[in-house]
């Protein structure tokens, strides 16, 4: 995909905790992703719904590997993209495609003819406990964005240890486009945890998806109040 400057995405995606007989924690998002390369750069421009529908922008850059974020009228932060608070508001499906290879050690990868004619990548995994699953390339990015869920559950009297929390499902799509030299057409994402609690299990999930709409000509700058 490096024969064109950049390329846009339309990103998509919900989240969710859901307790048997309680009402859903819930929240979606869509945002606008401007990908660049040579120097890989990111300009990411959304806004996230919560399940009481109240709204709230989101703007998110990556620039020189540094990782920027503003949620609504907060200050920026920013950080490494090796820091999972600043990792898990950035949605970027080349770097997740150029992962792929380091995924055949922990989970099932399907390469098949799509519909279209052009190529279908999956990865599938199942089974995993959340202490296991840590180390395994495949499901780094799932316990990632798993924890801050977790955090606040726990804060709310949830004591489920890892050895307990159980990853039921986790499916990761790429479909190139082969006509265009195998460029990504779309990515799609999504998990399930199960988490114990009082005898049933609380389900949370989370799916994004992020499709291409065409080159990006265009430049990405940082705001000058972001450094």
């Amino acid at each position: 995909m490096k024969d064109e400057r950049g390329w846009t995405f339309a990103l998509r995606g919900s989240e969710s905790a859901v307790m048997r007989g309680q009402p859903p924690s819930s929240a979606t998002f869509t945002a606008t992703v401007h990908r660049v390369n040579a120097p890989g750069a990111l300009q990411q421009t959304g806004t996230v719904t919560t399940g009481k529908g109240e709204r709230r922008s989101e703007l998110v850059y990556v620039v020189g590997g540094t990782g920027y974020v503003k949620d609504g009228a907060g200050a920026w932060r920013k950080g490494p993209l090796s820091d999972p608070g600043i990792a898990n508001d950035v949605e970027d499906p080349l770097a997740e495609l150029d992962a792929f290879a380091a995924y055949a050690e922990s989970a099932e990868v399907i390469r098949r003819a799509a519909a279209d004619g052009g190529v279908r990548l999956q990865v599938g995994a199942s089974g995993w406990q959340l202490s296991a699953a840590r180390d395994r390339p495949a499901l780094k990015r799932a316990v990632r964005e798993v924890e801050p869920t977790l955090a606040q559950l726990r804060k709310a009297g949830v004591t489920a240890a890892d050895g307990s929390i159980t990853l039921e499902s986790l499916t990761e799509t790429w479909d190139l486009d082969a006509a265009h030299g195998y460029r990504v057409a779309s990515h799609r994402y999504a998990f399930t945890f199960l988490v114990p609690f009082r005898g049933g299990d609380i389900t949370v999930s989370q799916e994004v998806r992020a499709d291409n709409r065409g080159p990006f000509t265009g430049r990405v700058a940082l705001p000058p109040d972001a450094g």
